[in-house]
């Protein structure tokens, strides 16, 4: 290969990686946080519920009987059931309650106790879970998933420039670091290489998927107008992804038993129901919508529609055949997000996650260095995008501590909780970019950063033992174990933060030293 298209490569490399690097080590730092959304969920939620067993459950028709009591539900639209699982041992409810004298509806969701059918928590009180999977999708920005899209296809570009960069060296430099007694530029280097090579399907995998889910959405609109006329509902009926709808009667009929419904179910299709869509409930044309995943087949879910008038699952509504698109489009979704495997895999990607989140911080790092000596660049252009692209990246890390710990530590009755929380995100996010502005020393702004995170995490830590305690040992003994698994990776990151600051605060003095000798 030419020297010239490997300059020409490394140019492209550089400059498009270090320009998508704040949007892109946010994707994947959310992302890798959110492979444990359920036992994100489950830690956020459990301390602040009262431990039950949950061997005396009531039957799920009782559960939504008392809640379609509690509130003013409109029976005409659809609502939402998500049934216990062995990570969150409560029901999740979402109504459609009236509001402003019937004139309109909006969505209510509750967490629901299954052994008394009470109301525990309103689900919004506890968003971070959904926050952070929000800012992995579209950065909970407006037309945010368009803008993720972008990056990825960018990403995908950064990937193969790479490859070509490393293409002579791919095998014969395979896992070369030059430890300690390199300079600091060629450990950097090694550690960018090897990390980059290591993570090379996993990283392929994540630009094609991402693009497939974000861009997908464009090729999707051209079709809707082109090719069905506008006609939204048809395309959707066509992609497997049909809006199934029956008129309200009018007409009050007794609904089935939910439990011995689901429990038949899950016994004909060898599924594990996971949630339950009610339209028209208690209506004579009421339907019953039982969603799953095939306990067998590799990522297969099993999606069908009970005709409660009929007392059966009727074949207009359930098509005998699979639709290929629908099925290709959920395996993509569980290849993204590790839910085709068990807790070992998702722990893998989230390792691999992390590694391609410093792989970000050090190609910066490498190619602030390498133009400093330009000077066709102007100095204040160096200064100002090297802090915001250090800051944009390693401050989510301290944001993302702060939102963590007053996850646990506020109380769940408070109002706009949730928005608490991700004011605070953004706060420290903010006054970390701020910082790296006043900071000259970049691996000593990131060492700090990195300190402050472990001891956040520290404080978090106390917080749990000291408040917690009796909750987590009793769901571990019931064996609801996320809570103690998150509780406990906290611990292991605070350890892993303080002595990975440590050794870089060392590491920016020493860098300090030398220079003040010379």
């Amino acid at each position: 290969m030419k020297a010239s298209t490997i300059r020409s490569a490394l140019e492209g490399h550089g400059w498009i990686g270090l320009f998508i690097s704040i949007p892109l080590f946010i994707v994947f730092w959310a992302g890798s946080l959110t492979l444990f959304y359920p036992e994100l969920k489950a830690w956020s939620v459990l301390p602040h519920t009262e431990f039950r067993s949950v061997s005396d459950s009531l039957p799920l028709s009782e559960i939504v009987d008392t809640a379609l009591s509690e509130h003013d539900v409109d029976m005409q639209e659809r609502m939402f059931v998500v049934l216990p699982t062995e990570t969150l041992p409560l029901y999740e409810l979402y109504l459609p309650v009236k509001q402003n004298g019937a004139t309109h509806t909006e969505l209510t969701s509750l967490y629901v106790d299954p052994t008394y059918g009470k109301t525990v928590a309103p689900i919004d009180s506890f968003h971070l879970a959904d926050f952070l999977y929000g800012l992995h999708i579209d950065l909970n920005l407006p037309m945010g998933d368009h803008i993720v899209g972008i990056i990825t296809l960018f990403f995908t570009v950064v990937i193969f420039t790479g490859l070509i960069v490393q293409f002579k060296k791919l095998i014969t430099h395979f896992f070369s670091y030059r430890g300690s007694k390199a300079t600091q530029r060629y450990q950097l280097t090694d550690m960018h290489n090897v990390v980059g090579v290591m993570s090379l399907p996993y990283t392929f995998m994540y630009a094609l998927t991402g693009l497939m889910f974000n861009l997908g959405l464009i090729s999707q609109i051209v079709t809707l107008l082109f090719v069905y006329d506008g006609d939204r509902t048809a395309l959707l009926n066509d992609s497997g992804f049909p809006k199934i709808t029956e008129s309200y009667a009018g007409i009050e009929r007794e609904m089935p038993d939910l439990d011995a419904l689901v429990a038949s179910w899950e016994e004909e299709q060898h599924a594990k129901a996971h949630s339950l869509r009610l339209t028209n409930y208690g209506d004579e044309n009421a339907l019953i919508r039982i969603i799953g995943q095939h306990e067998t087949n590799f990522s297969q879910r099993i999606d069908m529609t009970y005709r409660v008038r009929e007392n059966a699952f009727s074949t207009e509504l359930n098509p005998s055949e699979r639709n290929a698109f629908a099925d290709g489009t959920r395996f993509l979704y569980a290849l993204h997000f590790g839910h085709f495997a068990g807790l070992d895999v998702r722990v893998v990607f989230f390792i691999l996650g992390l590694a391609v989140c410093g792989l970000i911080i050090v190609g910066n790092m490498l190619w602030l260095n390498k133009f400093q000596n330009n000077r066709s660049i102007s100095q204040r252009f160096k200064r100002n995008i090297a802090a915001l692209t250090l800051g944009g990246c390693a401050g989510i890390i301290p944001a993302s501590a702060t939102a963590f710990l007053l996850e646990r530590t506020l109380a769940a009755s408070l109002d706009a909780r949730a928005l608490m929380v991700e004011a605070a995100f953004f706060l420290v996010y903010g006054l970390s970019v701020v910082a790296a502005f006043f900071t000259k020393n970049r691996l000593k702004m990131i060492s700090v950063m990195v300190l402050v995170s472990g001891l956040i995490l520290a404080l978090l830590t106390v917080v749990e033992v000291i408040g917690n305690s009796q909750s987590i040992v009793q769901y571990f003994n019931a064996s609801y174990k996320s809570l103690f698994s998150v509780s406990f990776i906290f611990l292991s990151f605070s350890c892993l933060l303080l002595w990975l600051g440590m050794s870089l605060l060392k590491k920016s003095e020493l860098a300090r030293n030398t220079i003040t000798d010379q």
